[in-house]
């Protein structure tokens, strides 16, 4: 099969399975990369904290030198609406494949798939292993996914993650990211008499407004940005002729490699002390902030794009992948995606097929260069 037309045909029929997060069901798509990865002579297993949310292991290789770890994952986010075709069932049209998952994370695993095949091909006695993995769960919160992965023990010496960055910038570190949940409580009473209640949504944009005052930390690393608030989630009242007793905020803190989470915490507790009213402040998510250490991994990359007429620049992101999850358990992880432009989560979401092609590509030479068979 030529090989557009095998990334095409591949592509589509993944987007055809609707492994909408948070239920994911990721099951759905199990037989179909368990058979792609026997046609390519892989070991397949399965880890599964669940039944419908398997994590498909397909291993390359033998020991004995050093191992690479590929990561996507199958779980998409919801549709939503906008869309001029049927988000899972692919559109192919003008250069592009459309549809769910296209480019968040679908076609990216057939990218690395058609990669590794042809490097397999090119060199079957190849010293080292390759794990191509197909995730789980990570639109959510990676629970049943690469969390429980790497505590059933997945071990490899490095890993790219197909899922973040862009083509011509490579994800090396991602800041540390902390949610947080206030909760206000007052007294209701009719909004007529007012005096006789306590307004918890009026008490609770106090802190608010507190907040967004907060002088953040001066002192970081300076390949990143400096932190960033977002208050994402706001609800407070039901009816509007009384006083609400209850209310709560949510926000997305994203802070800097040299931060700590508990300084961030810290910063907002006392925000929260000093004001009027009554609160409960509790973390809802919490990741560190890191950078990738091996730095020959980083210039193996980047070398082998320049191998194919590629420039590549390392950058860091506010945004969290897998990588982090992988960094953090000891295996050093890049980041990177096959188009510049990313039309992820969006409705009439696409993958362009020549930058696929062209992705094949680079991932062919990094793992020449990196498994050192030139």
């Amino acid at each position: 099969m030529e090989l557009k037309e095998e990334l095409i045909t591949f592509t589509s029929q993944l987007i055809g399975f609707k492994t909408v997060s948070p239920n994911g069901d990721e099951y759905l798509c199990l037989p179909f990369i368990t058979r792609k990865l026997r046609e390519i002579n892989a070991k397949v297993y399965v880890v599964s904290k669940s039944k419908n949310r398997p994590n498909v292991v397909g291993e390359i290789g033998r020991n004995g030198f050093k191992s690479l770890v590929i990561a996507c994952h199958m779980d998409v986010v919801a549709a939503g609406s906008g869309w001029v075709s049927d988000p899972f069932k692919a559109l192919v049209k003008n250069g592009r494949i459309y549809g769910r998952g296209a480019v968040d994370d679908k076609g990216p695993y057939a990218i690395s798939y058609c990669a590794v095949k042809k490097f397999i091909q090119k060199y079957p006695k190849f010293r080292g292993k390759i794990y191509l993995l197909a995730l789980a769960d990570e639109e959510a919160d990676n629970v049943y996914g690469v969390k429980y992965l790497l505590k059933k023990g997945f071990k490899a010496d490095a890993g790219l993650i197909p899922d973040g960055g862009y083509f011509s910038r490579l994800d090396v570190g991602e800041k540390g990211c902390l949610q947080l949940r206030i909760e206000s409580f007052g007294k209701q009473a009719h909004s007529a008499l007012d005096e006789y209640g306590e307004n918890a949504l009026s008490n609770l944009t106090g802190v608010v407004e507190k907040i967004k005052l907060i002088n953040w930390f001066r002192k970081f690393d300076k390949r990143f940005t400096k932190t960033k608030v977002n208050f994402s989630l706001f609800h407070g009242g039901e009816i509007p002729n009384t006083v609400p007793p209850y209310a709560y905020v949510q926000m997305d803190i994203r802070y800097p490699l040299g931060v700590k989470s508990d300084k961030v915490f810290k910063k907002v507790k006392n925000m929260v002390d000093k004001s009027k009213g009554k609160f409960k402040l509790k973390i809802v998510y919490k990741t560190e902030p890191h950078l990738v250490k091996d730095k020959n991994l980083i210039s193996v990359f980047i070398s082998s794009a320049k191998e194919i007429g590629v420039s590549i620049k390392p950058i860091t992101l506010a945004g969290n992948s897998v990588a982090k999850e992988f960094n953090q358990a000891g295996i050093p992880s890049i980041v990177h995606y096959p188009m510049d432009y990313l039309p992820i989560h969006e409705p009439n979401e696409y993958i362009e097929i020549d930058s696929m092609v062209k992705t094949i590509e680079l991932y062919y030479e990094f793992l020449k260069n990196y498994f050192e068979v030139n």
